[in-house]
């Protein structure tokens, strides 16, 4: 071939592509097992399983490596959204010390009834969602979605051709010159060249690849206006070909499943579509300061006040009319230390100050500094 006709090569469309390529598979279409309905992980582990059936799987060592530096990360916000939602959950205080008045009523009768009847749901509920929290730890110890990839990925690892340090040297090397992928990543404290340790193991295959991922950056795919991918970049493309001879696809991971089988469900399609494909370690530095602080120290007071309730509850201390009721009678039954109540208080008079709007960012970051710190207190004595 003349050399000029390499720039104008026009690869097949993935959809022909899938029946005989290999499939590489990314790191967030594993981690995203751990925000997906049961269905949707069995559907993509089946489509994983036949593709290496007919020896087309490729799993590149750093995917792995990413995968199991992660997942805890998943596993533990999974976690932490149902103790979000567990601290919102409130006991209805007798209606008579709201309104006195209506002491001697008999529909203040009827009412009791209702709010005792609704209490005993919400604490139920509650300790439903206790019991699923608990199930989600074990996922540490006993986790049949990481045996599963274990399975998988035996037989079908891509191991780099080049020592870490030269990967990551050629990497900085590229970023300069901004050449994809993973340029967008240079600014990460962590990681900032696994997108191009993932790309120079695909290189090495002789033969026409399919790369499954959920990274819309546009160091990875062209998109349009709505941000959804449209096909590989050009630059990855044609550096694929001149390499190999072969040609190089993107796909996303619902566009994948529903490809292999396009009678899957409505469900399934949604969850293929809506999960967070980033985390927060994987956020570059700046992205991390961008992070609206008021939010986070919302956060970090909402899991506060169910670590005090759920300290509450582990000592049979009844709940009282406020957070700093319960932080009292805490104290007084010498579950927490005095320390550690004034350090929370704190923390909560700087979170309900925010709603005045005079706080600096000073004050939001310390206390969020704060907060973490008492949270992983609060932590060892739930846990002790």
């Amino acid at each position: 071939m003349e050399e000029w006709k390499k720039y104008l090569h026009q690869p097949n469309p993935v959809s022909e592509l899938l029946n005989d390529s290999i499939i590489v598979i990314d790191t967030n279409v594993l981690l995203a097992a751990y925000q997906w309905r049961e269905v949707t992980v069995n559907e993509v582990l089946n489509a994983l399983q036949k593709i290496k059936d007919e020896k087309r799987l490729r799993i590149p060592l750093q995917v792995i490596k990413e995968f199991s530096r992660n997942r805890p990360h998943e596993i533990q916000q999974r976690m932490n959204d149902l103790d979000t939602l567990i601290s919102k959950m409130q006991k209805e205080k007798p209606l008579i010390e709201r309104v006195p008045m209506l002491e001697g009523k008999d529909s203040l009768k009827e009412i009791e009834e209702l709010r005792e009847n609704y209490n005993k749901a919400v604490k139920n509920y509650r300790d439903g969602l206790i019991n699923l929290r608990d199930h989600l730890k074990e996922l540490f110890y006993n986790d049949h979605f990481l045996d599963k990839i274990m399975e998988l990925a035996e037989g079908t690892i891509l191991l780099p051709e080049q020592t870490e340090q030269d990967l990551e040297k050629e990497a900085k090397e590229r970023f300069k010159l901004k050449i994809p992928p993973g340029f967008k990543d240079s600014s990460k404290e962590e990681n900032s060249s696994g997108d191009f340790i993932v790309w120079s193991s695909i290189l090495q295959l002789k033969s026409n690849v399919v790369f499954v991922s959920g990274d819309k950056k546009p160091d990875w795919v062209y998109q349009d206006s709505k941000k959804k991918p449209i096909t590989a970049r050009r630059e990855l493309v044609e550096e694929f070909f001149i390499k190999t001879g072969r040609d190089f696809a993107h796909i996303t991971p619902k566009d994948f499943i529903t490809s292999l089988n396009p009678a899957v469900s409505e469900h399934v399609k949604e969850d293929l579509v809506n999960y967070e494909a980033i985390n927060q370690q994987n956020l570059s530095k700046k992205d991390k300061e961008n992070i609206n602080k008021n939010s986070f120290l919302k956060m970090v007071s909402e899991r506060i006040i169910f670590l005090l309730e759920d300290l509450c509850y582990k000592n049979n201390i009844t709940i009282g009319r406020s957070v700093y009721d319960d932080l009292a009678s805490l104290t007084e039954k010498r579950i927490i230390t005095e320390k550690i109540r004034e350090e929370i208080e704190y923390v909560l008079k700087i979170y309900n100050g925010l709603d005045f709007n005079i706080l600096n960012d000073f004050d939001v970051g310390y206390a969020i500094i704060l907060g973490e710190k008492c949270i992983e207190t609060l932590t060892a004595y739930r846990d002790f």
